[in-house]
């Protein structure tokens, strides 16, 4: 006794052990029970661990591919990956992006042609370029509301699928009025500028949303760069099918089709949201639904709005008019 009051309950804990463990009858039997509830509660012997810590899911239960925040945002970029949703969110995202450009300024390499073929004067081809940026500007305000209320996914498909029919429709092109027009709706599609940022700063934390958001955009805005060697190649096939006239129609078949895959991948292979779409999260009550016009004027009325505008508008202006150069 005195030797157990010494040691304290060291022995005590010890024989109580061993009782549980190597003992017959009901003190086995519960201890084995016991045991079963630890680990189907998410317990160990090293005492209590929360199983959502160490594998956290979405709303569905699915784990994620990647290392993950408490919000559920991916803390790593994994390039090769396109496992959803993190990294499935970040390559559609800058497809789709790269797609608007390639079919907005596919006509720019392909002026001398379809200039001659249109019976263009120099302003009608000028005024077309201005027409095909000019319609973004008020689609952008629109979509980052779409984005904040219905989310990211379906304001990519509106764009990509709805601008599809006006680059088809450069085919048919028969004067300066319907090419202006189909221009002018094409660049609806360099919206999906807004949706890529958004996307990818709500799938991906702090730490790397500026390595995240910089990746989706610049490899989006390849495309402008791409299509000025992408347009010229695709035509010089499709000369193999028909007299340079009906060439270059042919040709925006090509980005045509890219708007439909990239649309239909979006809507049906991607997610808003790490954990679900938004209509799953806001049923869930993890997330209210957003206010598009509160939100649109909280964020006039936050000055460092106006000075991005300023900063971007220059940039982008800069791009917008090389890549207008014939």
């Amino acid at each position: 006794t005195e030797a157990s009051a010494h040691r304290g309950f060291s022995a005590p804990r010890l024989q109580r052990t061993e009782v549980e463990v190597h003992g017959s009858g009901s003190a086995s039997t519960m201890s084995r029970e016991e045991e079963a509830a630890r680990h189907s509660h998410g317990f160990s012997q090293g005492g209590a661990m929360d199983i959502d810590q160490t594998c956290p899911t979405d709303l569905k239960g699915r784990p994620f591919d990647l290392p993950v925040d408490s919000e559920h945002k991916a803390c790593k970029i994994k390039i090769l990956s396109f496992a959803k949703p993190h990294m499935r969110a970040f390559h559609l995202s800058w497809m789709s992006f790269f797609c608007s450009f390639v079919s907005t300024f596919a006509a720019a390499p392909l002026i001398p042609i379809i200039r001659e073929d249109l019976d263009l004067t120099q302003s009608e081809v000028a005024n077309a370029g201005i027409a095909a940026v000019t319609g973004t500007i008020m689609c952008r305000i629109a979509l980052g509301t779409i984005c904040d209320v219905v989310g990211p996914r379906y304001g990519v498909c509106l764009l990509l699928l709805g601008a599809t029919p006006a680059v088809y429709g450069m085919a048919l092109a028969d004067g300066p009025i319907s090419f202006i027009l189909c221009r002018f709706f094409i660049g609806f599609a360099l919206s999906c500028f807004v949706a890529t940022q958004f996307w990818s700063s709500v799938m991906f934390n702090g730490k790397i949303v500026g390595t995240a958001n910089a990746t989706t955009g610049g490899w989006g805005n390849l495309g402008g760069g791409v299509t000025q060697f992408l347009m010229p190649a695709v035509y010089a096939g499709m000369l193999t099918y028909g007299p340079p006239f009906k060439a270059w129609r042919l040709s925006f078949f090509v980005p045509g089709s890219l708007h439909i895959l990239v649309g239909t991948a979006v809507l049906f292979l991607s997610q808003d949201l790490p954990d679900g779409q938004y209509s799953e999260v806001i049923k869930s009550g993890q997330m209210a639904k957003a206010n598009g016009l509160k939100v649109f004027v909280q964020g006039c009325k936050n000055y460092r709005t106006w000075c991005l505008v300023l900063t971007y508008g220059f940039c982008f202006g800069v791009e917008l008019t090389m890549l207008n150069i014939i």
